[in-house]
């Protein structure tokens, strides 16, 4: 038995396409659990009414927005399947992702499986290049370090694991998938990545959605460097891409990609301010408003 755990928060305009990319790759057996945190749309609503017509799908409520460690702690604690695959309220699967997860656990070593991320933004975007860069080369880091036998940082979009690998998922301000990568891997198992369980992921498209998209992943990148003496990114690394991506890029979009530049690092410094000021979940997770349409 498989359980399928989609933490969500005010998603009611995307669950409904989420849940069905989910439910026709899984058994008449295998089961789905929202969990709906303190959300103030009709989130709730909406998974009830798709609860009522396929009984796989169950919704858990919190009335009070308690951050995704929160939701995920409530479906382990729910779930009754052997593996967990997680995701997010806001993506499409694709079609064989879950089987492209689930087939690699025949090996007793995995403890977890991560998903590939693909970006859906618009091409006349300013953070097209930006974005389509970043999620390449983060998919050909997960490639590489999985070959090297390095690789620990899971995907939040898309991920599969043993439920006995992972006791509980801390509280953390963000990065709450690397905190989980990190904690399966310290108890003895294996994480590799499947490039081919693919997960569609609509990307920010405004600049203050981009800013505080990326200023609280890299805030979270900060705790998790404090908390286990190692962070999964760092902006060094991440700007060395920039000049070889440039060359490929047309001229015309130049101007487009070092303002993408420039707001990137913007957000960095702005994740190292939320972090270093201590900020509460709620002012470091700010809702990606363009992410939900």
């Amino acid at each position: 038995m498989i359980s399928v755990g989609v933490p969500t928060y005010n998603e009611e305009k995307v669950i409904g396409n989420c849940i069905s990319s989910i439910l026709k790759q899984i058994s008449k057996k295998d089961e789905v659990i929202v969990v709906a945190s303190g959300c103030t749309d009709r989130t709730a609503e909406f998974v009830k009414n798709i609860s009522k017509k396929d009984k796989r799908v169950k919704l858990l409520v919190e009335k009070e927005r308690k951050g995704k460690a929160s939701a995920l702690n409530l479906i382990l604690k729910k779930a009754k399947g052997e593996i967990i695959v997680q995701t997010d309220g806001d993506v499409t699967l694709e079609d064989g992702a879950v089987k492209n997860l689930i087939k690699h656990f025949s090996d007793r070593k995995i403890g977890a499986v991560s998903g590939n991320p693909v970006p859906i933004i618009p091409k006349n975007n300013l953070f097209y290049e930006w974005t389509i860069m970043s999620y390449k080369k983060a998919s050909s880091l997960r490639i590489k370090e999985t070959r090297e036998g390095d690789f620990w940082h899971l995907s939040g979009y898309l991920c599969a694991f043993r439920k006995k690998s992972l006791d509980e998922v801390p509280f953390a301000k963000g990065a709450v998938d690397a905190w989980m990568g990190k904690l399966i891997l310290e108890k003895g198992y294996k994480l590799i990545y499947e490039p081919d369980a693919k997960v569609f992921v609509k990307t920010p498209t405004t600049i203050r959605d981009f800013v505080n998209q990326k200023a609280r992943v890299r805030a979270g990148y900060f705790f998790l460097a404090r908390g286990k003496g190692k962070s999964p990114r760092k902006m060094k690394s991440e700007f060395s891409y920039f000049f070889p991506e440039l060359s490929k890029i047309p001229l015309k979009r130049w101007p487009a990609f070092f303002i993408s530049a420039f707001i990137y690092t913007y957000s960095w410094l702005r994740g190292w301010y939320l972090y270093k000021s201590n900020k509460s979940l709620n002012q470091i997770w700010k809702h990606i408003e363009t992410t939900k349409k």
